[in-house]
């Protein structure tokens, strides 16, 4: 017998009796991978990134600047770790607040994430080989490793999402000496450690409350699964979290419930929409939501995902319950939280991204049927083989062309004169990160052109939560920029609970900004200038359209207007918009 056809038969013999594939270089290579992919991560951010801040980002990084129990759409947990990023900042040097400052902390739980996907691949499959599969696998999603940049609600949640599963199957896993008629006392400490880090994540965003349901699915499936829950400890894990959410649910009393009203608007609860519209645009927005799954996942890897689950499925039906506890237990981590969001999206629209946090068990499904078929002794091993190759390499150049895109800009820029048909929001996958810097100094330039010898620079008002936030970090002086889109039929948002423009002087009971000059910018209906803004200043002078430029592309076209001498905003009542 060939030497590779000798390992796979050890492989198999080694699945049979539940032993461990050891192969050391697999775990160092993992681990040398996912190193590597931390210290690349920062040098890209601190020496050559072209991504700006976010405006979600920049919304979180405003938070924090003012820190508490609760924001309007989410818990404290973002606001107060970029807190902590700035401090440390500042203790290293950095008097200033740069991207690469605000983002730091998503690289290092990029890293914690990466090691608890090795970590447990290896103790699931008990087999070196997987744990390298699912770190290469890992590398070839786009969604991965951009987001592995980017200090977004998703970054904390996902990486306590996956201390907790590695918490949840520390609590379940069958020791050598285990079997299914032997069955050792639980491991409190295990599950108490996933309630703790289930209550952080959920601090960050919602999504660890799935545990509970993916834990019921397991004492169903499962009898060695439903043993080894079945204990009062169960209970004191998930009273654990939600001890961590009273300061956050005690800030929702006090404020109207504002951010459980705020999800579920969010979730298609808002009632605006008929339910026999709801019922027409259900296929389309399925199907959406299905393409974008497999687009965040570079096609190829989201259908080893898909072959992962298959596997599983098989395994677990017809494999002996010692054998199949690690099937059953990937399975409910990854299908409810992608279920419900199927059910959801023929409901409402569902962003791509919210259903990330079962990508960290459906990858390792996917490296468990990737090692598997790299593995197989037969005939097809080869193709097999070149498929996963070409699923890592695909998704690889994907990643790399999201991370250089702005290079094609002057390319485009030249050859399109800067046709509004070919605008980059057309064809840039990363569209959203570019250009935010170069809108605030178009704003900077109108402010200083404004400002009288001697005299304070304008204020800044927006029609919009994310585009005052991106401007309030981008413009030298860090203004408090303010938004007024619920004033015109917007969303409400946190600036609804921040002090506004009508906001009164402590010393003297008139308004504080009373005479003051400002730039408005943002859509503005000729209603909303009628009746809130030429009534709120002593003269509004409207400018052409300004043009955004980046690396020679137009991106932004912005209408903005010049306004002298604030009066107050008009007393608005409750539900009246313009």
């Amino acid at each position: 017998m060939a030497e590779k056809d000798l390992n796979s038969a050890q492989a198999a013999a080694a699945a049979a009796n539940g032993s461990w594939m050891r192969r050391p270089w697999c775990v160092w290579t993992g681990l040398g991978l996912v190193i590597a992919g931390f210290i690349s991560n920062l040098v890209f951010l601190y020496h050559h990134c072209p991504f700006d801040l976010s405006e979600d980002e920049s919304h979180y990084w405003q938070w924090s600047h003012h820190l508490a129990a609760g924001y309007y759409s989410k818990g404290p947990g973002i606001a107060l770790i970029i807190h902590a990023a700035v401090v440390v900042g500042h203790w290293l040097g950095y008097g200033h607040v740069t991207m690469p400052i605000v983002r730091t902390p998503a690289v290092i739980f990029a890293l914690i994430s990466g090691l608890a996907s090795l970590f447990l691949t290896r103790r699931i499959f008990r087999d070196d080989r997987a744990g390298l599969m699912v770190i290469a696998l890992s590398a070839a999603v786009p969604v991965f490793v951009v987001g592995s940049l980017l200090i977004t609600i998703d970054s904390p949640m996902y990486c306590f999402w996956a201390l907790a599963i590695c918490a949840l199957w520390g609590s379940v896993e069958l020791s050598p000496q285990e079997s299914a008629g032997n069955l050792a006392a639980a491991r409190p400490l295990w599950l108490y450690a996933t309630g703790v880090l289930a209550g952080l994540g959920i601090l960050c965003k919602p999504i660890p409350i799935f545990l509970a349901a993916s834990v019921a699915v397991m004492m169903l499936a499962h009898p060695l699964l439903r043993r080894r829950f079945k204990t009062w400890h169960s209970l004191g894990a998930v009273l654990a979290a939600l001890v961590i959410q009273i300061p956050t649910l005690i800030w929702n009393a006090q404020h109207h419930w504002i951010m459980f009203l705020h999800i579920g608007g969010e979730g298609g609860l808002e009632g605006k929409i008929s339910l026999g519209a709801k019922l027409l645009h259900a296929p389309l927005t399925l199907g959406m939501y299905v393409l974008s799954q497999f687009g965040i996942a570079a096609g190829f890897v989201a259908l080893s995902i898909v072959l992962g689950i298959v596997r599983a499925v098989k395994h677990a039906r017809v494999g002996p319950a010692e054998q199949t506890i690690g099937d059953v237990f990937l399975l409910a981590v990854a299908l409810p939280l992608w279920g419900f969001y199927t059910v959801l999206s023929l409901w409402t629209k569902v962003e791509p991204n919210w259903p990330a946090a079962a990508f960290f068990p459906g990858m390792i499904l996917a490296a468990g049927w990737a090692t598997e078929k790299w593995n197989q002794p037969s005939e097809r091993r080869r193709a097999w083989r070149g498929w996963i190759v070409v699923a890592v390499i695909w998704g690889f150049s994907l990643v790399v062309l999201a991370e250089n895109v702005q290079r094609l800009y002057p390319v485009v820029a030249k050859i399109t004169h800067n046709n509004r048909r070919f605008s980059p929001h057309h064809w840039d996958p990363a569209f959203r990160l570019h250009g935010m810097k170069a809108r605030a100094e178009v704003i900077e330039a109108i402010r200083e052109k404004m400002t009288g010898k001697g005299g304070l620079l304008p204020l800044v008002i927006t029609d919009r939560w994310d585009t005052s936030s991106s401007l309030a970090f981008y413009l030298p002086d860090r203004p408090f920029v303010f938004c007024i889109g619920s004033l015109i039929g917007g969303r409400q948002s946190q600036f609804d609970l921040w002090p506004g423009l009508n906001q009164l002087n402590p010393a003297t009971g008139k308004l504080r900004f009373l005479g003051r000059d400002a730039v408005l910018t943002g859509s503005f209906p000729w209603s909303s200038l009628k009746h809130l803004i030429y009534p709120a200043f002593n003269k509004v002078v409207q400018l052409p359209p300004q043009l955004v430029h980046y690396h020679g592309v137009v991106i932004k076209r912005m209408a903005v207007w010049e306004c002298f001498g604030f009066k107050g905003l008009p007393e608005v009542k409750r539900d009246q918009t313009f």
